[in-house]
């Protein structure tokens, strides 16, 4: 899941307190990937019971404590890449990583190498700089609300969904682009596809990579 070349001379030399190999890995090659469906954890089958979504909040975090306890200035510290392709998933979960992405003082590339939809959308606009492998896919909507339990507690849930739609969710998305208030209303409630072009032209990314060194 993780690449990357290691220093082995260094391995010794820091003290982690990340438990294992794999961290370290994470920690010095900076290289995160979100491939799959965005869900909480499945406590029955992870016994640490930690999404992968959290995970990647875990590893943020901690790159950025070491570079604050190294002293590495802000202008020096090595980008974290993190690569997505996912069809989205749960809001709750996903905005998790938004925000640890958005405080994150380390930089952290968002790049698309497959499909940004739905809530990996809204995670990969996070990005202080944004990038897209050609030919990619974009898609931007107002999500899926399922709501159960009594009547009034239903209408609750809803009434909050739209909330957050509308406040949270816009606010995002208006922060992270060139989009305009009356383009984004008039955008919310459909299924708005993009190609990679039509994503750079509304300010969702930064650069369509033409060389591939640019994102390794």
């Amino acid at each position: 899941m993780f690449f990357g070349s290691i220093d082995e001379k260094a391995k010794p030399q820091i003290q982690l307190g990340m438990g294992d190999w794999e961290q370290y890995k994470i920690l010095m090659d900076r290289r995160i990937y979100l491939t799959s469906e965005i869900k909480s954890a499945d406590c029955e089958c992870d016994e640490f019971c930690r999404s992968p979504i959290m995970q990647m909040v875990g590893d943020i975090m901690e790159i950025n404590r070491y570079d604050e306890e190294h002293g590495i200035p802000l202008e020096d510290r090595k980008p974290i890449r993190l690569y997505i392709n996912s069809p989205g998933g749960e809001i709750n979960e996903g905005f998790a990583l938004v925000s640890t992405i958005e405080i994150s003082k380390t930089p952290i590339w968002t790049i698309n190498i497959g499909m940004w939809a739905s809530m990996a959308f809204l995670i990969g606009i996070s990005g202080h700089r944004r990038f897209s492998l050609p030919n990619m896919t974009f898609l931007m909507h107002d999500g899926t609300n399922f709501a159960w339990d009594s009547g009034n507690k239903a209408q609750d849930k809803m009434k909050f969904d739209d909330r957050f739609s509308s406040e949270v969710i816009k606010a995002h998305v208006l922060k992270h682009s060139s989009m305009t208030d009356v383009e984004y209303d008039g955008l919310a409630r459909v299924e708005y596809y993009m190609l990679p072009k039509d994503a750079l032209k509304q300010g969702f990314i930064d650069e369509i990579v033409e060389d591939i060194n640019t994102i390794l």
